[in-house]
Order: structure tokens, then C-alpha cells, then sequence
């Protein structure tokens, strides 16, 4: 029977939904009371409000005749009719906002000290009703945590800590907040806060009086797990938090997120999204949110949520370092050969990107074929940890070489114990390190540099392309040539990598921001200072004594190829080279060397003089030209200047532009030029789109203004 009740009611209540949304639909904006928003149900309170009294009196003639058609009964004594505040679901409603019921917070101040664990659940019960209207909530009760993880055989122990905790929940419930319901069509504004042991959040929005008041509060204890996280990952899962609870508040409606730390920009610009970091970033991608940095305190309600939430201090989002996994390793490619008269070694070096390096080394000594390939494998794996690599793919078509390095065949050949050990020794340098078999048609390229440097004929398609062959006289298992004491790197104040050698040798220094984005691009090995370029190779930095050298060997070197300074500067890095100012300096130099000025070629064509517009009268002939795009643009977002100047007075006019358009040459010539100086008789310009349009001509013709 109750079941059949309980079915009628919201059949009922389905109907009353309806009928209003039919009557609003049928009576269009013109009847706006009869709107279903002005009706609002739960379960069985039902409420009408309406913004007038004519109004409401209306709704509830409609309302009633509804009741009574489908034998919906009310209790006059819960009933109340034309109030302006009244007690909805537990919580006094009224033109202001929403508020706590004094009798529940009158419960929870007048209560005394809980004696045992089932006084304090019955309290913690009382508290959480209210906790929407509570900042930091959590934080708050926190201190009562150990008491209901108490066993029944334990001694429930009321300490300072727990009565300070009490203490505090009654004097802010004292003067409590009154929440405001959310406007549709204004800007909400989201706080988020996180502590050492909880996070919290405001949804807060501007009332009909421009002023700052709180929607909604929100907070809760992070468990064990969530506590070691970094900080900023605190925030970002106090965010996630929030969106998974305020959803239907935040949805429709454009959201600014105001936090000391831009957590959307981090969370998009990790180099994977991974992890819970990816879970809480695609759970963002419905809403719309935009981040204001958290500046000057504006309201009560702000002012409060800060106090009860003390947050943690974070760095700028710009010096975060952020941990980066390689997906694609490295591949090195490999292969020997062996002739009568010397061995070869070709390696090939591929990067995640794709950008290929190759190397051809020849042999000055006795080896076999095998001796060869492990030559060849030992260089290349020397030469990606100069690199800093450690995650590569080893790739050969010698199959007793990679066979013997994965432990799948025996070394018994004397005379390749030494590399085996060497080359083991070398991969195990790496983090990670895959060994992969090629058939030899597929490692063609690292087979036609080792036939290079051993003197065979290379395959067709390489014949077109020169490369350099490096040779060695011993074998790498012995040492090269006398090991050189390297100095350490020491730059001085004024030089150009001063700034970032000292951030990156101590990262925890105070340094200032443009020097944190640039170091982003360098790295520091052996006490040298390398540019990261973007094929992913090093590039070395010089200071102002090496960049002499480099440029003058370069220039006029033992070629004396006295190049130009674009084609200086692309041979420079490609050969691994790198300052700031290097185009600069290399077209100053080469425009300063006395052989291009006295061997370059003359330009035999005699100047003339240039000739002056001149003009009989002031503005009667102006000139016009546009600058731009200029960087950075304004704050209003201009990025052109239209300037304009008379030929007799050489007097300036000037408009900023956010495009060139012929509209905007348009209304320039007629506002700035017409109607302060007159009609002109020509106007000339650089024949530009914007100048020569078919409404620039319609108006100059409707003007009898001569464009030139």
C-alpha cells in the first residue's frame, strides 16, 4: 500500500512539472510566473515563490487546482503562505540567501564536550549537516580523527587539542555565512585551497550588488596516500574534487579559477597525460574555465575561506621542473667491414624525431670482420653517452655480435673477449637498452659508411653524397693518444652564459624568471654548457674568445671559402656551435673582412640622386604607408600602425589598427585627413591590398582623390 502511495505522489508530482511547463511554453516570456522555475520540489516539500505578491497569488491558484484534480492533500499545519523567509529542508530561505537554522546551530554551541565515542559520531552528524556553509569543514574536525578510529574496549580521551578544535566550530558558527543561490548568465569565481591534510575549495559569485558572496564550501580529509603528494598536485586534486561535486553548478556556466598557481596551464602542458594527472585533466575537458591569479582579498567570504585554509606556499608554475619519460628511444645503427686493406666502421645515430646523423670511421689496424662490427657498435654507444642519451635501441645485422651481448652465445674467440667486456660495460651505462637484429638489406646506410672507410665501392645510391671518414689507429679496447686534463668551465660575470651555468649548477638559487625559461633549452655535462637543438643534438656554447676563432676558421680558414654571414652562421651550427647574437656577428664579420670588400663584386650601376615630392600647398599630396605587425601588440590588441604624412609640412598622422582592412583606410583618410585638412589631390602608397581595393577606388572616385 505504501509502495502504490509513494508511486501516485510523483506521479503527481510528474504532472505538476508538466503542467507548468506547458503553461510556461504556451504563454511564451509573458507570463513569467507561470515558469516551472518558480516551483521547486523535493521529495514531498513542495515550494512556490514568485517575485510579486499579484504574481504569487496566481501560482498558487494554479497550483491548487492542480492538487485538487489529482487529489493531492496538504497539511494546513506545515503550511505557510505569503512568508518572505521560511524553512526549507532544515535551512532558513530568504530574499538575502540561504542560511543556517539558528536552532541547529544553537544545538551544536549550547552542546558539551562528548563523553564517549557515540556522543561524538551524534555531533560530527550535526556538523556535517552544516558543513556546506563551513570553510574547511574538514580541516576543522580533523583533530577528532583518532577518536572514532577508537575501539570499544579503548578509552575515549577528550584532550586540549580536541576542545580547541570544538571551540573553534562554535565560534564560527556564531556569526556563519549566508550562501547565495546561483545566477545563471554571471560568472562563478572558484577558490581552491589545499593543506598539509586537507583541501578545500569556495564557489563563490557577485551578487545584485557587485559584491563577492559565497555559493558553496567544500572540503575533506586526504588520506594517507593523497598526503605525500607534491603540492601542486594537492591543488590539482582539490580541483578535481570540486568539479566531481559542484558539476551541475559549474557546467553551464563560465568558471574562473582563482589559486596562486595556474593549474590548468600545468596540467595541459605536461609532456604526457598520464596517471592521475590525466585522469583529473580529461575530466576537465566539459567545463569552462579560465585562471585569474589570486591577487587582493575582496570579500568576507574570501577573507574567510583564506584563514581557515592555510595553504601551501608554491613556486611559480614557470620554474616547476617537470620529470620527462622518453617513449621513443634512440636508435643506433651499426656495421663493419673488412678488406685487404684496412677495416671500416659506419654508425648511424637516428633520434626520436627522425633526424639522422652518420659517422664513418676507417680502421688503421689489423681486425677481422667481427673485431669490425664490435668497433663499430663500441663507437656509436660512446658517442650517445657523450650525448646524455639513456634510452636506446641497438640495431646490426651482425648476428654473432648481438647474440653474445644478450647472453645467447658463448665468447670463445680470444681475440673478442675484450670488446664483449667493453661493449657490456658501455650498455650497462644505459637505463634502457633494446638489441634488435636487422637483415643486412635493412641496415644498408651504416653498411655503405663502413664500406666507405674501408675502401669499397659504395652502393648507388649513396655515390652522390660526401661524408667525412674519421680514422683510428687503435682499437677501442686500448687506449687513444694521452688522456688531457680538462678544466673546469669558468665564465665571468659579463659573459652570456654566466646566468645559466650558475641556475643550473644550483637550481634552488635565487634567480630571476628569464633566466629559469632560458636554462630550459641548456644542459651542463662535463662542465661545458650545451644548447639543446631541435633535432635534439647538442650544440656547445662559446664565449666571446671562442666565437673569434670559430667564426675567423670558418671565414678564412684552410678553405677560404669567405662565406656570407647566413651561410657562416648554418655552417657554424651545424658543426655544433652556438651564442645568442651568432647571425649578428657573422654578418658583421664578413661585411668587416678586408679581402670580401677588396675581391666581392662591384656594383657598376651609378647612383642618382633621389628626387623630392614636392608639392605647392599644404596637404594637397599626402603619403601612406602601414607598419607592423608589430610584437608584442597592445594591450588592446593592436598590432598596425596607418601613418600618414604630407609632402609641404611633413606633418604626421597615425592610427593603431587591430587589421588592415579597406574599411579601416577608408574611414582614416575620411576622419583623420578629409575632415581635418581638406579634400588632398593625390595620395600615394605602396600599392598594397588595402590600398588599391575596389571600395578604396569607389571612394576616392566619390571623393576626387587621385590614389598613386
Amino acid at each position: 500500500m505504501k509502495e502504490e502511495k509513494r508511486a501516485a505522489v510523483e506521479d503527481t508530482l510528474r504532472r505538476l512539472y508538466g503542467f507548468w511547463a506547458e503553461r510556461a511554453a504556451e504563454h511564451g516570456s509573458t507570463r513569467q510566473p507561470l515558469d516551472v522555475r518558480n516551483l521547486e520540489v523535493y521529495i514531498d516539500d513542495v515550494v512556490v515563490k514568485s517575485e510579486s505578491r499579484p504574481g504569487h497569488l496566481d501560482d498558487l491558484r494554479l497550483a491548487f487546482e492542480r492538487m485538487g484534480k489529482h487529489q493531492l492533500k496538504m497539511n494546513p499545519k506545515k503550511c505557510a503562505f505569503g512568508v518572505s523567509v521560511g524553512n526549507f529542508l532544515g535551512f532558513l530561505v530568504h530574499q538575502r540567501g540561504i542560511e543556517i537554522d539558528k536552532n541547529k546551530a544553537k544545538a551544536i554551541i549550547e552542546a558539551p564536550p562528548p563523553k564517549n565515542k557515540k556522543v561524538l559520531q551524534s555531533l560530527l552528524g550535526q556538523i556535517n549537516f552544516l558543513r556546506r556553509f563551513i570553510a574547511n569543514s574538514a580541516g576543522k574536525v580533523e583533530p577528532f580523527s583518532s577518536l572514532l578510529k577508537l575501539k570499544d574496549e579503548e578509552k575515549f580521551r577528550w584532550e586540549e587539542v580536541h576542545q580547541k578544535a570544538f571551540d573553534s566550530i562554535k565560534e564560527y558558527l556564531t556569526k556563519p555565512p549566508v550562501l547565495i543561490p546561483q545566477k545563471r548568465g554571471r560568472t562563478l569565481k572558484l577558490y581552491i585551497s589545499a593543506a598539509e591534510n586537507s583541501i578545500g575549495s569556495l564557489l563563490a559569485q557577485d551578487n545584485d550588488e557587485k559584491k563577492e558572496q559565497a555559493v558553496c564550501y567544500l572540503s575533506r580529509i586526504l588520506t594517507s596516500t593523497e598526503r605525500k603528494y607534491s603540492p601542486v598536485e594537492k591543488l590539482c586534486l582539490a580541483l578535481y574534487f570540486t568539479i566531481t561535486k559542484l558539476r551541475h553548478y559549474m557546467l553551464p556556466s563560465v568558471v574562473h579559477i582563482i589559486a596562486k598557481t595556474d593549474l590548468i596551464k600545468y596540467m595541459l602542458t605536461r609532456p604526457i597525460i598520464r596517471g592521475r594527472i590525466g585522469k583529473w585533466t580529461i575530466a576537465l575537458a566539459e567545463f569552462t574555465f579560465r585562471y585569474v591569479p589570486q591577487q587582493a582579498v575582496k570579500g568576507q567570504a574570501l577573507a574567510d575561506f583564506l584563514a581557515s585554509h592555510p595553504c601551501v606556499e608554491i613556486e611559480d608554475m614557470d620554474f616547476f621542473k617537470v620529470d620527462m619519460i622518453s617513449l621513443f628511444p634512440w636508435r643506433l645503427y651499426f656495421d663493419g667491414s673488412r678488406t685487404s686493406n684496412m677495416g671500416g666502421a659506419g654508425v648511424i645515430i637516428e633520434s626520436p624525431q627522425g633526424f639522422r646523423t652518420r659517422y664513418s670511421f676507417q680502421l688503421d689496424f689489423d681486425c677481422t670482420n667481427n673485431q669490425a662490427e664490435y668497433e663499430a657498435l663500441i663507437i656509436g654507444l660512446e658517442i650517445l653517452r657523450e650525448l646524455g642519451i639513456n634510452n636506446v635501441s641497438i640495431m646490426g645485422d651482425s648476428m654473432l655480435v648481438l647474440k653474445q651481448l644478450s647472453g645467447d652465445y658463448k665468447v670463445t674467440s680470444q681475440a673478442l673477449l675484450g670488446y664483449h667486456a667493453l661493449a657490456s660495460q658501455l650498455i650497462e651505462g644505459f637505463d634502457e637498452v633494446r638489441l634488435a637484429h636487422l637483415p643486412r638489406e635493412h641496415n644498408s646506410q651504416a653498411n655503405a659508411m663502413a664500406q666507405l672507410a674501408s675502401g669499397v665501392q659504395i652502393s648507388e645510391g649513396f655515390s652522390e653524397e660526401l661524408f667525412k671518414v674519421e680514422k683510428r689507429s687503435l682499437p677501442t679496447i686500448f687506449e687513444r693518444g694521452i688522456p688531457m686534463e680538462v678544466m673546469a668551465l669558468t665564465v665571468t660575470p659579463d659573459d652570456w652564459r654566466h646566468d645559466i651555468v650558475e641556475y643550473l649548477k644550483c637550481p634552488s638559487g635565487p634567480h630571476c624568471r628569464q633566466v629559469r625559461k632560458r636554462a630550459i633549452s641548456y644542459v651542463l655535462r662535463d662542465e661545458e654548457l650545451f644548447r639543446i637543438g631541435s633535432n635534439d643534438l647538442l650544440m656547445k656554447c662559446l664565449g666571446k674568445i671562442d666565437q673569434m676563432v670559430v667564426m675567423t676558421e670558418v671565414h678564412e680558414g684552410i678553405c677560404e671559402a669567405h662565406q656570407a654571414g647566413i651561410k657562416m652562421r648554418w655552417l657554424l651550427r651545424r658543426h655544433g656551435y652556438y651564442w645568442p647574437t651568432i647571425l649578428k656577428d657573422c654578418i658583421d664579420y664578413a661585411k668587416g673582412c678586408q679581402g670580401c670588400q677588396r675581391h666581392s663584386p662591384v656594383q657598376h650601376v651609378p647612383a642618382g640622386p633621389m628626387n623630392p615630392i614636392v608639392k605647392a600647398w599644404p596637404f594637397k599630396g599626402w603619403a601612406m604607408d602601414v607598419t607592423g605587425q608589430n610584437h608584442p601588440k597592445s594591450s588592446k590588441s593592436h598590432k598596425f600602425i596607418l601613418v600618414a604624412t604630407d609632402f609641404f609640412t611633413k606633418w604626421v598622422e597615425a592610427v593603431p589598427l587591430k587589421q588592415v582592412t579597406q574599411a579601416e583606410v577608408i574611414e582614416f583618410i575620411e576622419k583623420t585627413i578629409i575632415h581635418q585638412f581638406g579634400l588632398p589631390e593625390s595620395i600615394m602608397t605602396d600599392r598594397g591590398t588595402a590600398f588599391v581595393g575596389e571600395a578604396v577606388k569607389a571612394a576616392a572616385k566619390n571623393w576626387v582623390v587621385r590614389m598613386v
